[in-house]
């Protein structure tokens, strides 16, 4: 009995929550019902569309940027030029200037879509031994998952109902807030237990077993070996995370991944180019963050100002960094200009173009600061119009870029800072780890780039012209720049790690680490991002100015708020921690001498202001 009571409450989860898109990939007919040896894989399938893990759109990049606000805004890695008084009046206010559904849902993502795993583990244990076998790895996959989940809501809200959550079977509905520590800890030792169980589940399965594992395994298609490598990945990340506070126990942890040997040796990535997956606004795995984003696409100054290494607003080979084309495409003189931070330069930009665009482009003049889709189709338009940088819409883009789940660029700078804090012994150098980082990021944009040319080119093959519109340039070798070779690719990495080592104490070697970490992970997971600056206040950014020119303070947010309804519904224990539901209170891993310093500094070189493409730098 209690079995058919869970296979129908299955069947009731699948049916409300499915996207209908993406279950008729999986289902023939998601109201019917299916043999008993199926249902679990097909329950974990419509899962993973829920758990939503790699969907920056939903909470850190799509709902948080239009408004200029949000997780993208507070990074620097999302921009908006804006000529309006109102849009700086509540900056330095998170509280009035935060969108409040980018929180919600972040919250909602981490815990609702995993009621159905406790649903599902019970149905796995009601089958026979034999049958078993060949299903206890939806079970470790879904704790993989839900181990990720809870360490990322750590990383935004500290306290979360953790040991409690999710018995909603076993009648506890009320989870109390643990300490966060505590969670933590746990974190590290389920990545490892579960990357254990699930390395010795695969050989015990049957054939059929195997069969439905790679079917219905979206991420890795049944591959064992990367979800061991994925778990691994996270608990290094988990334990960089808490080092400067638990130095010791990270230390521990970091040897023990070390010696087991499971850390990716390269990129760990999931499928591309599938609708399913990454369809604009609802895809499983892979979110939108070029298609649509319209004003989010602006390149940031901070990036730009590390990028383009001599200042020249041009990319030269040898000079500046060899990942800048692949990042950013110019604007429509050739030149790589971010947006500058500075209301009063911005406003001049936009008043110049702005005159020169009523001339050529009757009265649409909005199309100069790129209000419009980014997509492969209006390139013209960017390279026509556009008077800043944008992201390289042929590199991020959600059908371009494949699920990026952990590079091996970012296992490089995380052992890094192990072996320059003396955390761990790596068995290389601070320097060496920084090399082998730059290196590995170059390889791996630049394949992402070359995908990027031959997915869906559309109307850029007309830019590929040595005197575009009579400016001198070819717009489609700069969007797709001739890879360096590997001893070009080298030599900017030894340059790298010469600025690293010349670099004069820690805190110094820890700005240039953040910088590379910046550059290779950028907008795919701005969580991640959102989470390093707090806990390291690096790199440090500009601080924007206002009207007269005057520099903003820039409030450092420590924590977003709980969700609202938590306080409705578990009103009991959300009292226990009711006082952090703020803005200001800092995560349990920063340091006490990192909690009240600012990253946002006043720095003339992020504003660009000697250099502001005024009438003289756009031709008419």
């Amino acid at each position: 009995m209690k079995k058919n009571i869970l296979i129908i409450l299955s069947l009731v989860l699948i049916s409300s929550t499915a996207c209908q898109d993406d279950l008729e990939e999986l289902f023939d007919d998601p109201n019917t019902y299916f043999d008993d040896q199926d249902l679990v894989p097909r329950m974990w399938a419509q899962m993973q569309n829920d758990f939503a893990n790699f969907k920056d759109q939903n909470f850190s990049w799509w709902q948080n940027s239009l408004n200029g606000h949000g997780f993208p805004r507070r990074v620097h890695l999302n921009f908006i030029p804006n000529t309006s008084e109102s849009f700086y009046a509540n900056y330095d206010d998170p509280t009035a200037s935060w969108p409040t559904g980018g929180w919600n849902v972040l919250w909602d993502h981490n815990w609702r879509y995993f009621q159905e795993l406790p649903v599902l583990e019970n149905l796995i244990d009601e089958m026979g031994e034999e049958e078993k076998k060949d299903h206890l790895v939806y079970s470790y996959m879904g704790r993989i998952f839900r181990t990720y989940s809870a360490m990322k809501s750590v990383d935004v809200f500290n306290s979360i109902p953790y040991f409690d959550a999710l018995k909603g079977v076993d009648g506890e509905f009320f989870p109390k807030y643990d300490d966060p520590w505590l969670v933590y800890q746990d974190i590290m030792a389920s990545f490892k237990q579960y990357a254990d169980a699930i390395k010795a589940a695969e050989p015990a399965m049957s054939e059929k077993g195997k069969a439905l594992f790679a079917q219905y395994d979206i991420l890795f298609k049944g591959d064992v070996d990367k979800w061991v490598q994925f778990a691994n990945a996270m608990r290094l990340r988990a334990a960089i995370r808490v080092s400067d506070v638990y130095p010791t126990e990270a230390g521990v942890v970091i040897s023990s991944i070390l010696s087991d040997g499971n850390l990716p040796t390269g990129d760990i990535l999931g499928p591309r180019a599938e609708n399913w997956i990454s369809q604009a606004n609802a895809g499983t795995y892979k979110g939108n963050i070029a298609n649509n984003t319209r004003n989010a696409m602006f390149f940031p100054p901070e990036l730009m100002y590390w990028l383009d290494e001599d200042q020249d607003h041009v990319y030269t080979a040898g000079t500046d960094d060899p990942r800048l084309p692949i990042l950013a495409t110019p604007n429509r003189e050739g030149l790589y200009i971010p947006v500058s931070f500075s209301y009063e330069v911005d406003n001049a930009i936009d008043i110049a173009v702005s005159a020169m665009n009523v001339t050529d482009h009757g009265t649409d003049a909005s199309f100069h600061v790129g209000a419009r889709n980014e997509r492969f189709n209006q390139a013209d338009q960017h390279f026509n119009l556009d008077a800043w940088a944008h992201w390289n819409a042929f590199s991020i883009h959600n059908v371009v870029e494949p699920v990026r789940v952990f590079t091996r660029a970012e296992i490089e700078l995380l052992l890094a800072e192990a072996a320059l804090k003396g955390i761990a012994n790596t068995g290389s150098t601070a320097r060496q780890h920084i090399e082998n980082a730059v290196v590995n990021s170059i390889n791996y944009w630049y394949s992402v780039n070359e995908w990027g040319k031959t997915t869906n080119t559309s109307n850029i093959g007309t830019l590929d012209i040595d005197d575009y519109n009579g400016k001198g340039v070819n717009f489609f070798q700069m969007t797709f720049p001739t890879k360096p070779s590997d001893t070009e690719i080298q030599a900017w990495a030894s340059k790298v790690g010469q600025d690293f080592a010349d670099a004069a104490d820690t805190e110094a070697k820890m700005e240039i680490l953040m910088q590379q970490k910046y550059i290779d992970i950028n907008v795919n997971e701005t969580l991640e991002i959102f989470a390093e600056l707090r806990r390291t206040r690096h790199p440090t950014l500009g601080r924007f100015r206002d009207f007269g020119d005057v520099p903003r303070e820039g409030t450092m947010v420590e924590r977003l708020p709980y969700d609202e309804n938590d306080g409705i519904f578990n009103s009991e224990q959300f009292r226990t921690v009711s006082s952090e539901s703020n803005f200001t209170s800092p995560i349990f891993w920063v340091p006490e001498n990192k909690r009240g310093v600012s990253p946002y500094v006043e720095n003339d070189l992020y504003h660009f202001s000697e250099y502001p493409g005024i009438p003289e730098s756009f031709k008419n």
